[in-house]
């Protein structure tokens, strides 16, 4: 039996698409490593929409800062897909951290992109212009999980029109107006409800001229 099967044998945790793993404001006392599978992580805005902050996949931890603080969870984890993941408790959690530096520095470094991708959803929700805000949300998800293909970027996680409404904080109605233009403008296509990136260039076009637009009016 390998170790890493007695681990998830000992502290491992099975959950099916749409699983919530923990809510927003519950006292959270254990972090999760990801075996298999993708988790989101969403918030609660004021206008009761719901925005994925980031999507995680194998081999990435979340709600260590809970076991750290002692707070309550600051977001909602689910399931997006079937999903393996190893709670560790505060003790396991203590014991890893001053036994395995390596456990440290990759928390560090965990820490370290989620302020940096935090940051560019700060700036992007500075974005007054719902077309921009769309565009650059695209953007984003492309540099972090956009694949080359032969029609196109598509991306490791199930991008539809919903989900990037979501990343948004726009109304499902609202992103598909701005879809079907980015369609005609021809930055992006659709296969079912999953949106491929079909010119990179066009997509960086498309936003220099939504920035120019911006800054020297109509």
């Amino acid at each position: 039996m390998s170790t890493e099967q007695e681990i998830f044998d000992k502290c491992g945790r099975t959950y099916n698409a749409g699983d919530v793993i923990f809510r927003e404001g519950e006292i959270g006392n254990e972090m999760f490593i990801i075996q298999s599978g993708r988790v989101k992580i969403t918030k609660q805005l004021k206008d009761g929409v719901e925005k994925t902050l980031v999507i995680l996949g194998s081999g990435d931890f979340f709600g260590e800062m809970a076991v750290i603080d002692k707070d309550v969870r600051s977001a909602n984890a689910v399931a997006m897909e079937p999903s393996k993941l190893i709670a560790l408790d505060e003790d396991v959690f203590e014991m890893h951290m001053q036994t395995n530096p390596n456990i440290v520095k990759k928390i560090l470094k965990n820490l370290t992109s989620r302020l940096r991708d935090a940051n560019q959803q700060i700036a992007n929700l500075m974005i007054k212009d719902a077309n921009r805000l769309v565009a650059n949300t695209i953007l984003l998800v492309v540099h972090k999980h956009g694949e080359e293909g032969s029609n196109g970027i598509t991306m490791d996680i199930n991008f539809t029109v919903a989900e990037l409404s979501k990343m948004c904080g726009l109304d499902l109605p609202k992103t598909k107006e701005i879809v079907d233009k980015l369609i005609k403008a021809k930055v992006v296509s659709l296969s079912g409800d999953i949106i491929v990136v079909t010119s990179l260039e066009n997509l960086e076009k498309f936003i220099r001229f939504l920035e120019m637009k911006e800054q020297f009016g109509e």
